[in-house]
């Protein structure tokens, strides 16, 4: 599917992003936060647009789905695979039809609620993946966020090369770390910090940078928080840095969070 088809690209934009060798939507969709990130530099594009974008290609690749449907499904607030995987089938069914009352142009037919299903089940599948491909020992030194690729040199000269590789250095490990790559001492433990909580399934460089700036930089002291204290902090700090992360997780994310470091501690 062409770039094009994203619902708000339109040919300004489209040409941007071929510019940068973003013609189609599966190759927006892989990319990484970094990989956004220098997107959004190169095409002069905020980063809150390109994150919608590359959440819509998610929908848009679930069988049956499609343009049309992906569309619909980002007007009733769901935009993005892990915004789906957590919706009820017949509540989702409802919010549509209740939209194509209110703009009977935008979808030819309302999909069966056996449809949906179908789309949920799909976005669980995807979002599982996308949590396994986030942990420590799949995720290179340099997607942590801060390291870029002039620290990420030096750490894999040392023998860093994945974030799994961070996890559980003591300070002398971190002293020693730092007289090897000549990396202040206080970089490798914040990085270290967002390593340990990249432990917990669906975190990533991303969100264990934001965890990390609100004060939690360890998965023991993630357990022992509280969800809607966490989601209202996360939301705050999103307000004053909207430009740090793409979105707020939902609270359902949080307590899933919460009770993985709660067994992993």
């Amino acid at each position: 599917m062409k770039i094009i088809e994203i619902e708000g690209v339109g040919e300004e934009y489209a040409k941007k992003l071929e510019k940068a060798a973003i013609a189609n939507v599966e190759d927006l969709m892989p990319l990484s936060w970094s990989k956004i990130k220098e997107l959004a530099k190169t095409t002069s594009i905020s980063l809150k647009l390109l994150e919608k974008w590359q959440d819509q290609t998610e929908l848009m690749v679930i069988k049956g789905v499609g343009p049309e449907y992906s569309e619909v499904l980002n007007k009733i607030g769901i935009d993005s695979t892990r915004e789906l995987a957590y919706r009820n089938p017949k509540n989702t069914l409802d919010k549509i039809i209740e939209f194509d009352k209110k703009q009977p142009d935008v979808i030819r037919k309302i999909p069966k609620v056996e449809d949906i299903e179908g789309w949920i089940n799909e976005a669980k599948e995807m979002y599982n993946v996308k949590k396994i491909k986030t942990a420590p020992k799949e995720t290179p030194i340099i997607e942590i966020e801060g390291i870029g690729k002039k620290y990420g040199t030096k750490m894999e000269t040392a023998g860093i090369l994945d974030v799994e590789s961070l996890i559980g250095l003591d300070r002398d490990g971190i002293k020693q770390l730092a007289e090897k790559t000549k990396i202040s001492e206080k970089l490798i433990d914040k990085w270290a910090e967002h390593a340990d909580l990249m432990r917990i399934g669906g975190i990533g460089p991303e969100y264990a940078e934001v965890i990390n700036e609100i004060g939690i930089d360890s998965v023991k002291e993630f357990a022992q928080r509280n969800p809607n204290n966490t989601l209202e902090r996360i939301t705050k700090l999103d307000k004053e840095k909207p430009d740090m992360f793409r979105r707020p997780p939902t609270l359902k994310m949080v307590e899933d969070w919460i009770e993985e470091a709660k067994k992993i501690k």
